[in-house]
């Protein structure tokens, strides 16, 4: 199976190459306006949004389309289209109920308080557009510019996947002051793996994933207080600079949205290191089939505190975090699915009885069998049983899990924290 990935540099454009940069995506911009005036009319007069193909034919003879190459400008009407498929989408979730607030049509681009195109986004429709060698990134022209050939960047960055090209986007990134070069490669999968072993995995916010393999006694938690603690940090941090912005009757800034993306990316690291964590555990015990825990609802809940609302809905993103844990799965060859997780941890893993205790509400007690064990890690094997015939085999009490903390680089062992993640998985 193939699958696209991506990868991103940053360019390093000389003067002179930002001046042509920005005269194509003020190019862009311009055929972007035009098209999606014309789509937004027809749309008020109650006509159909043309196609694609019907934009590049009524489009291809104006001056805003005759001013780019065919592979840009053809690639603008296919993002402009696109978003209209998004908005109608989103439109039909909306009368449905499903969507609180109402989407809004597609947005020129245009700076409201300057009044003038922005210029920070180039799209390229396919690898004949653009060519990525060692170092350096060359983009086609239109024919007025093409004097000297492509425009040749420059980039910091290492490409992670190697394949056929598809598409690539020049962006701007506000935030960071920088400029950066995207594109497609469609890659093939790692094949599937044929190990037996079954694991399964359950979501949470003070223990982010337990980890249950069939036939291990010892579950594994990756305990989400160092991840949470960061997460607070930077959030107190971005409400300090905005009662600084209110004083001065602004609502953002380059700084803010520094703040922002700062957070963000610290969190998705902590993700990504985890899923990686993950895979080796898995690898360690040759499993070749992960059941993933969906906690379907969770965001419409009414009977979490305040805290932990907000938390559900801005920290712990179940649908983010799944889909990475589910992707460096698959990469590894190792086959995720998704199960329901209601009532998985208020039964007993070992005889299936509802007449189960949760006091304190971590640790299970079965009234029958008098099991004790997590309630995270009862979750986690629970979801194993829904798919296939697994049987509780730990000792009478279960032995307490191996932990695992974030440092703000990496997981490790919190019980040893000087032993690195490599060393345990190998």
């Amino acid at each position: 199976m193939r699958r696209m990935k991506a990868n991103t540099m940053r360019l390093d454009p000389s003067l002179e190459q930002l001046q042509t940069m920005h005269l194509l995506g003020d190019r862009v911009s311009a055929l972007w306006n035009a098209a999606n005036y014309a789509c937004r009319q027809g749309f008020f007069v109650g006509e159909k949004i043309p196609s694609y193909h019907s934009l590049c034919c009524a489009f291809q003879d104006h001056d805003a389309y005759r001013a780019l190459p065919s592979d840009v400008a053809q690639e603008v009407l296919k993002v402009l289209r696109e978003a209209w498929s998004s908005y109608f989408a989103l439109r039909v979730l909306w009368k449905a109920g499903k969507l609180k607030d109402k989407p809004g049509l597609p947005k020129y681009r245009k700076d409201r308080k300057t009044g003038k195109r922005l210029t920070d986004w180039i799209p390229l429709k396919c690898d004949r557009a653009y060519r990525v060698e060692s170092r350096t990134v060359s983009v086609t022209l239109p024919r007025d510019l093409r004097g000297a050939g492509r425009l040749v960047l420059s980039y910091w960055g290492i490409r992670r996947y190697h394949g056929a090209g598809r598409r690539a986007v020049i962006c701007y990134d506000k935030a960071r002051g920088r400029w950066y070069f995207r594109y497609s490669v469609d890659v093939p999968d790692n094949a599937i793996k044929p190990w037996p072993g079954v694991a399964g995995i359950d979501l949470g916010i003070r223990v982010l994933v337990s980890l249950s393999i069939a036939g291990v006694e010892t579950a594994f938690h990756f305990l989400g207080r160092e991840v949470l603690k960061d997460w607070m940090y930077w959030t107190r941090k971005i409400a300090e600079h905005q009662r600084e912005l209110a004083h001065r009757n602004k609502k953002t800034s380059r700084r803010l949205k520094r703040l922002y993306a700062m957070r963000r990316c610290r969190l998705q690291h902590a993700w990504d290191a985890m899923a990686r964590r993950v895979v080796k555990v898995c690898k360690r015990y040759k499993v070749g089939k992960v059941v993933i825990g969906w906690p379907k609802g969770i965001l419409d809940d009414s009977h979490l505190s305040r805290k932990w609302n907000g938390l559900t809905h801005g920290f712990w993103s179940f649908e983010q975090v799944s889909q990475r844990l589910m992707l460096a799965l698959r990469r590894a060859g190792i086959v995720p699915e998704r199960v329901g997780e209601r009532g998985t941890s208020s039964h007993c893993p070992r005889c299936e009885s509802p007449r189960v205790v949760r006091r304190p509400r971590h640790l299970l007690r079965c009234r029958d069998c008098e099991l004790h064990v997590h309630s995270d890690q009862a979750g986690s094997f629970n979801m194993m049983r829904q798919k296939y015939p697994v049987f509780w085999d730990g000792a009478e009490a279960a032995p307490a899990p191996e932990t695992h903390r974030f440092n703000q680089h990496r997981w490790a062992d919190a019980h040893n924290p000087s032993i690195q993640v490599e060393d345990l998985a190998a």
